[in-house]
């Protein structure tokens, strides 16, 4: 017995170290800042034995995942369904963590403190193999259409797989579409780049909101 409580606390002391967000406009969420990583699915098991009322899955300024994207994605995936979690992005979300967001089953677009604009970025998924790491990566579509069914149905439809399809057109990581938590000066949200790197501008493809998305925009 002894032991054992020795280690639930090793166990809290060690949650300790992992980021969760508690303020009065959010539940209790496990928060992922930067690029995600494997690690980040073993701090949140952790994360939620010391904390099983973690409501949510907050990402914070992240570009996405390595080439293990499609399974984080996934086994993100089956912890969403499993908790019914909520989440919330802020700042730059892209790639594996665009697709983390929309599985969410509330998804919440929050202001970023730091002032600069909340921004998804939705891309096919890419593996850059080991030859080519310089590379802008071989689509892989059975993956990428697998990942905006499932999104697609989370956002009951509102999402619509003729929508996401558009990334596709992307020639690179930098390009896809760009979904805005606050307009642009065309009062527009939905936008698309072929490639932000060749300086190819982002316009309108949509005259949608967030909110006609299944978005919710929250303030903090």
């Amino acid at each position: 017995m002894f032991f054992k409580k020795l280690s639930v606390i090793a166990l809290i002391f060690s949650v300790s170290q992992i980021a969760l967000a508690d303020n009065a406009a959010l539940p209790k969420t496990f928060e992922i800042t930067g690029q995600i990583t494997k690690k980040h699915l073993e701090n949140y098991d952790q994360a939620l034995v010391a904390a099983p009322e973690i409501k949510g899955i907050l990402l914070s300024n992240s570009l996405g995942a390595a080439n293990d994207g499609v399974e984080i994605v996934e086994e993100f995936r089956k912890r969403i369904e499993r908790k019914k979690l909520s989440t919330f992005a802020r700042g730059i979300c892209a790639s594996a963590c665009a697709n983390i967001f929309l599985l969410g089953y509330q998804r919440n677009l929050l202001a970023n403190p730091n002032g600069k604009p909340t921004t998804l970025l939705l891309h096919p998924v890419r593996r850059v193999f080991e030859e080519n790491k310089n590379g802008v990566g071989q689509i892989q579509v059975f993956f990428t259409d697998k990942i905006n069914q499932q999104i697609s149905e989370r956002s009951q439809g509102k999402l619509t797989i003729e929508l996401l399809n558009k990334m596709y057109d992307a020639e690179d990581g930098s390009g896809g579409i760009f979904i805005l938590r606050e307009p642009n000066s065309e009062g527009k949200y939905i936008l698309f780049s072929k490639s932000l790197a060749k300086k190819i501008r982002a316009t309108p493809i949509s005259n949608l909101t967030p909110a006609d998305l299944g978005i919710t925009i929250t303030e903090e």
